[in-house]
């Protein structure tokens, strides 16, 4: 008897946790370094704003928040960060085809000073628009996933671009690319061929 309320007790548990309405976090200071030889840093740490802000312009600290509250207005559990070793991350629907799988465990990441560009995508369908940052073409395939695998998620651990739903996407580009200048690299909009 005591062995079937354990039991019980056990599945019910893991019944809860499984259905919890807060995503699980996977990221940050303690799994910094997998292999331990680097030494973990904040996330979002200001060590990595090589340049100064901008007069009037908000500061370094702030674009990131903003970014995040813009990933955040469409998918509450999305996350924007800067990682333990400068890149720039985010979770959630980010490169995704099927969003009935996404389960908060992978980020992609990207260098600041590998992106090219920032360019809006607008979608007259769902008017959920998207973000992407391009790879540099001396970098092209910049972009990471890091994380755990998933076995109904299908999609490659590396890309040319990351792609994040975000709003509103026109300010958004501009904080990107404003984050980007902060943080030493030199990403432009998206130009038309010459």
């Amino acid at each position: 008897m005591i062995v079937k309320s354990m039991i019980g007790v056990l599945a019910a548990t893991t019944l809860l946790a499984g259905c919890s309405q807060l995503p699980p976090q996977y990221f940050g200071p303690q799994l910094a370094s997998a292999n331990g030889e680097v030494q973990p840093q904040a996330i979002n740490s200001p060590a990595y704003a090589i340049r100064p802000s901008l007069p009037g312009r908000p500061s370094y600290l702030d674009t990131i928040r903003y970014i995040d509250d813009g990933v955040k207005y469409i998918d509450p559990y999305a996350e924007f960060f800067i990682s333990y070793d400068g890149q720039i991350c985010f979770r959630g629907l980010v490169n995704r085809q099927l969003p009935y799988f996404e389960n908060y465990q992978n980020y992609w990441c990207m260098y600041p000073t590998a992106v090219n560009n920032v360019e809006t995508l607008e979608n007259g369908i769902s008017y959920v628009d998207t973000v992407r940052l391009w790879c540099v073409l001396e970098a092209p395939q910049c972009a990471r996933r890091i994380g755990f695998g998933n076995f109904l998620d299908d999609s490659a651990w590396f890309g040319n671009s990351i792609a994040a739903q975000t709003r509103p996407f026109k300010e958004q580009r501009n904080a990107i690319a404003y984050l980007i200048y902060l943080m030493g690299g030199n990403a432009a909009g998206a130009q038309p061929l010459r």
